[in-house]
């Protein structure tokens, strides 16, 4: 068969109308099939022969549908299933005479949307259009019994496996009375009763149907009652969804019925055009338009009388003419079409983007020689937007992102202009999360995000790099201008966030570098930025600091620290020293608290202040930890004095360790008794959101536990209420200064509560006999200072 739609050169073309709708419609990608009256074919275009190629060379002019129908069920079905080609055949037939809505199919591997429109004074037209489709998406299952549509699940041989109640109710069925049955015989059972039996016809028609994977079919009911039908195949069986749309066939025929009167007086090309799913313009070769569907009439909300007449350049966008201009230019002679996309205004002010194509048609004589195909992507659009912006965008404060900050930095760099970063970290952040929950982390994370936003400009990049974690990126390299903006931001979180009705007080702590004076690339401004901020927090918190090249020393130290402190777990570096704890009134020695030291090869004796943190930064704190437990219950086992022995465990050690299966451990190798082991823990710890749980653990072991430093840090006397201690420890500050009354008087609180609780008091810090006095006058149990011995090492203490 020629390869020219609707007719070929050796072929007389059914009349001229039909020829310029050929040539007009065979550039499009929707195949397109039309029938007179009769359903016999009078057109096809060349898509249709593309999607059905068992048809190219053998539909013909005046071929009645039943034989097209036929031809490619040949194709379809199996020999078995092919002695039912009649069925299908007047299935087929009674659909396309029937079809009011689109449906979707399979073929040769493609899925088709497939409408119908009738065209007074022709016939029928039948369209397909290519779609993008998982086979069988979107079913729902029997147990989403909340839908108003029955579900069904039934096997390979179509006999029902479970079918949710609302199936039943459509049907007429009880609960459970459709399992075993076909589709089939629930119509049949359905029409029983009612007015006969169901007529052999619609039996035969569900049957056909079922093999039509997601196309959807009728079903009617008694009572006129209506059914839509969507089969989809599974493994070892099918799905299938039901819909009652009996209030939607009594619209549909009344809006055919409103609709008919209207659709006699358009002609066939019009009437074609007029109905096509997308917008469809036509321009002739001064670029007037002559022609404007109704998909593309809505989609600007206009009339005809708006748009037929005027230029094409003047319905897009002023500053997208020279686009629009270039799309005409370039719809080739040869039917290619120019795609591009646009904007268009609409009526209401609003835009729509459009995927436009261009077809300039071989047609000198018509003054109709463009067609345009314009497909709504407002929709994609909005959606790839979105998506951009959640790529780049923080999902809880909807700042930049690090993705979008480091692009951003880069564009900077990239221009070779100066910039400055701040790096920003919040203190006392995990108190709110681990105190409040995340929730409450979350909304006061949110606050930040406004509180800092409100004190930049409006140039200047604000990101949440994650966690409580933030960046600011300045287009300017001048260190007063960064000074400024930093010490605004710190002034920003002085004032106390409410956060679940309570007032939390986080700080945050700024790092600034500047480029190109710190660096050209933004690996190495971000690493030095760092650094500055691990400066700032050094330095008390709640401050900034700029980038000095010194810190990149510092860093450097405190890798190396790093690496000898992984290295001395190895070796074996680390010794014990005991310190006592006497008895107030008789000064005899009733405890040892366990300080770790650290004898270095080469840097010699390291202070516990600097590999502590360190420790517990890094996580070797677990090990360092356990291995503390274990000597230091090894040691208290040789003392012939019964002391006990007191080990401080940190929060980041309960973080980062299994606290308890160490206790226990080391317990089990040295044989100590439990009473003899004192954990000492600080107020710190005791915000952890299970640090109850903890404290109970360590109870039912049978251990002592001290509060350690008590009057620093997170001091509250709830804690005292709330946990209970054996012994609470005064930190050494009190005890420096307890010749002032005001502190005197705090120790002898601590000591009254203490006392009602039933704990123990340890004054720490005791280095004169005027201290000592003092704090056994406010009531203080248990003494500790160097007046009654510094720390030594195990064969120093007198046992």
């Amino acid at each position: 068969m020629p390869q020219d739609a609707f007719g070929v050169d050796s072929m007389q073309k059914p009349n001229p109308r039909i020829g310029l709708l050929a040539d007009l419609l065979d550039g499009l990608d929707i195949g397109l099939c039309a029938f007179d009256a009769d359903d016999c074919v009078v057109g096809w275009n060349q898509t249709f022969l593309y999607f059905f190629p068992e048809h190219d060379g053998f539909v013909h002019i005046g071929e009645h549908y039943g034989e097209n129908l036929r031809r490619f069920y040949r194709n379809r079905l199996t020999s078995n299933e092919f002695r039912y080609v009649d069925e299908y055949v007047a299935s087929g037939l009674a659909r396309h005479q029937a079809q009011s809505r689109p449906f979707e199919f399979e073929h040769r591997g493609t899925w088709l949307r497939v409408a119908a429109h009738t065209i007074p004074g022709l016939g029928r037209v039948r369209l397909w259009r290519r779609i993008t489709q998982e086979a069988g998406a979107g079913v729902r299952t029997p147990a989403e019994d909340d839908t108003p549509d029955g579900i069904v699940v039934a096997n390979a041989d179509g006999r029902i496996l479970s079918a949710n109640r609302q199936f039943g109710q459509l049907y007429g069925l009880g609960p459970g009375e459709a399992v075993g049955l076909t589709l089939e015989a629930v119509v049949a059972r359905a029409w029983q009763g009612a007015d006969g039996d169901a007529p052999p016809q619609l039996l035969a028609h569900v049957r056909e149907a079922l093999f039509f994977a997601g196309a959807p079919f009728e079903v009617p009911l008694p009572g006129e009652r209506w059914i839509r039908v969507i089969e989809h195949a599974r493994e070892g069986g099918r799905t299938s969804a039901h819909f009652d749309i009996t209030a939607l066939k009594r619209e549909q025929t009344a809006l055919r019925a409103a609709e008919a009167e209207a659709r006699r007086s358009a002609s066939h090309l019009r009437g074609i055009i007029e109905r096509m799913p997308a917008g469809m313009l036509v321009v002739d070769a001064a670029g007037t338009l002559v022609e404007a569907n109704r998909a593309f009439r809505h989609a600007v909300g206009r009339d005809a009388a708006e748009l037929i007449g005027r230029s094409l350049a003047a319905l897009g966008l002023p500053e997208e003419a020279g686009l629009l201009d270039r799309l005409l230019a370039g719809a080739g002679e040869a039917g290619e079409p120019a795609v591009g996309e646009m904007r268009f205004p609409r009526a209401d002010g609003g835009t729509i983007w459009a995927r436009v194509s261009a077809v300039r048609l071989p047609l000198p004589t018509d003054p109709a020689s463009i067609l345009l195909q314009v497909e709504d992507i407002t929709a994609r659009r909005e959606a790839e937007r979105r998506i951009a912006h959640m790529a780049a965008h923080d999902a809880l404060t909807d700042l930049p992102n690090r993705t979008l900050f480091r692009a951003r930095l880069d564009a900077l760099l990239g221009d070779g202009r100066a910039c400055a970063i701040l790096w920003l970290d919040l203190d006392r952040f995990k108190v709110v999360n681990d105190t409040l929950g995340h929730a409450a982390g979350d909304a006061l994370l949110c606050e930040v995000g406004r509180r800092m936003r409100a004190v930049l400009r409006a140039d200047d990049t604000l990101a949440r790099l994650g966690g409580d974690e933030f960046a600011v990126l300045l287009a300017e390299g001048d260190p007063l201008a960064a000074s400024q903006i930093a010490s605004r931001l710190v002034d920003a979180m002085q004032a106390p966030i409410a956060v679940a009705a309570r007032p939390m007080h986080v700080g945050v702590s700024i790092g600034v570098v500047l480029a190109p004076g710190h660096g050209a690339d933004a690996d190495t401004l971000m690493a030095r930025a760092d650094r500055a901020l691990y400066s700032a927090k050094a330095a008390g918190r709640s401050t900034f600091r700029l980038y000095d090249p010194a810190m990149d020393a510092a860093a450097a130290e405190q890798r190396g620290l790093e690496l000898d402190l992984r290295l001395g777990l190895e070796r074996g570096e680390f010794v014990l020293h005991y310190q006592p704890i006497v008895t107030a009134a008789e000064r005899r020695t009733v405890c040892r608290e366990a300080l770790v030291r650290w004898h270095h090869p080469t840097r010699g004796l390291v202070s516990p202040g600097a590999f502590i943190p360190l420790a517990e930064e890094t996580g070797l704190i677990d090990r360092l930890g356990a291995w503390i437990l274990r000597q230091a219950c090894r040691d208290a086992a040789t003392w012939t004095d019964g002391a006990r022995v007191a080990v401080n465990v940190s929060a980041a050690q309960v973080r980062h360790g299994p606290l308890i299966a160490a206790i226990q451990a080391a317990l089990r190798e040295s044989g100590l008794g439990p009473d003899r082991l004192e954990i000492e823990i600080t107020e710190s710890l005791l915000v952890e959101s299970d640090a109850l749980d903890l404290l109970l653990a360590l109870h039912r072991l049978g251990l002592r536990i001290a509060l350690d430093d008590f009057g620093t840090g997170y001091s509250s006397l709830s804690y005292l209420r709330r946990f209970s201690f054996d012994a609470i420890k005064i930190d050494r500050s009190f005890i420096a200064d307890i010749a002032n009354p005001d502190t005197a008087a705090i120790v002898r609180a601590v000591v009254g509560i203490a006392a009602q609780l039933g704990a123990t008091v340890t004054a720490e810090g005791i280095e004169t006999e005027d201290q000592c006095a003092a704090a056994r006058g406010e009531g203080c149990t248990e003494l500790q200072g160097y007046l009654f011995g510094r720390p030594v090492p195990l064969d120093a203490v007198a046992a």
